[in-house]
């Protein structure tokens, strides 16, 4: 009765501007007021970051309400292609606000547990051995200084890309892609608040290492211009520079490794991994992030991985969101058919 009964409202709403419109109606049952309600949720998430820039927030709250409003959007936005643009963008939108708002708590940035741990490991930091020995220590650049930074601007398209092209290629798992990436953002935006770090480069401003300069300050200017490329730095970095804890430029890179192995893609997970460890590497060099940063990066990669794939389950109807949001079938279900397919057209098989 209630598989019959989801089948009958999920043909009662053909497309999604007929949902919207049943949903902005006046409610008449109480599940329609409370979708009225998740979607005032929603508007009100959007506006917060504007009012807590123009008028102040309290820290607690912020969260929350952006939270609430994802969580909200989840549940009432239209169940296809659209739905996953928008959750997607907003997802990343919250993000943005939630890691620059990630510094402002009652918890100190700190870095010599890093250091710390670096020393004992490397008897120093491998950022300044690899800028002593590859060059950059002393402000001057090299095909590696530009390489690496090369490298290090990827991030801002690179994880967009994969789910932009999972959309184009592998539509029916456009949807679980995004959600594993933003999980892997929100993943990371968790420790940003409980472990706010400074990295390399601020903490050698700082006066809590030597032997270390962000290159990317001797590289950008000789790219872009020292006017955009200070716009540039003030607009991306300056909101929250402490956020190094862990590396969501590597983890970002690393997620594919695992959906690749979740696909059962050798080429894909080739590939990732070449660019993950590009991405390590240029990273660390650059005086962007600490090798530790790296490691809790990929750990995050694989525990977002891991709780989405749970809350999703491989199926549809199943784990805790299955029959929330009837999500498409899942990875093991996918490999299985392809597998019995390749069994059904092999040689000498009945």
């Amino acid at each position: 009765m209630v598989e019959s009964s989801n089948s009958g409202a999920r043909a009662q709403f053909a497309t999604w501007r007929t949902q919207l419109r049943h949903d902005f109606q006046r409610p008449s049952t109480p599940h329609a007021a409370l979708r009225m309600l998740a979607w005032v949720v929603w508007w009100i998430a959007l506006a917060v970051p504007l009012l807590r820039a123009t008028a102040g927030f309290q820290d607690i709250a912020f969260p929350i309400v952006l939270g609430a409003g994802l969580g909200a959007l989840l549940w009432v936005a239209p169940r296809n292609d659209l739905r996953t643009w928008v959750f997607y963008l907003t997802s990343l939108y919250f993000f943005t606000q939630l890691r620059d708002a990630a510094d402002e708590t009652a918890i100190g940035a700190s870095t010599s547990y890093v250091l710390n741990w670096e020393t004992a490991w490397f008897n120093g930091t491998p950022t300044a051995w690899l800028q002593e020995r590859v060059g950059g220590a002393n402000g001057d650049t090299n095909f590696w200084s530009f390489a690496a930074a090369f490298v290090h601007w990827t991030w801002f398209v690179f994880p967009h890309a994969i789910v932009l092209g999972t959309f184009i290629f592998a539509r029916r798992m456009f949807f679980r892609v995004a959600v594993i990436m933003m999980a892997t953002f929100y993943s990371a935006v968790v420790l940003y608040y409980l472990v706010p770090t400074v990295p390399p480069w601020l903490a050698m401003e700082m006066g809590e290492t030597t032997g270390i300069r962000r290159v990317l300050t001797d590289v950008g200017p000789q790219i872009l211009g020292q006017a955009l490329f200070d716009d540039l730095f003030d607009l991306l970095a300056e909101p929250n520079p402490r956020a190094a804890m862990p590396s969501l430029h590597f983890a970002a890179g690393f997620i594919v490794i695992v959906l690749g192995y979740l696909v059962g893609s050798r080429k894909l997970m080739l590939m990732a991994s070449l660019y993950s460890t590009a991405m390590a590497f240029s990273l660390i060099y650059l005086g962007e992030h600490y090798f530790a940063d790296i490691l809790i990066g990929g750990a995050v990669a694989v525990a977002a991985a891991f709780i989405a794939e749970t809350a999703l389950g491989n199926g549809p109807g199943l784990g805790i969101l299955g029959n929330l949001t009837h999500w498409p079938p899942g990875w093991r279900e996918r490999l299985a058919s392809i597998r019995r397919v390749k069994t059904r057209d092999a040689p000498g098989v009945r």
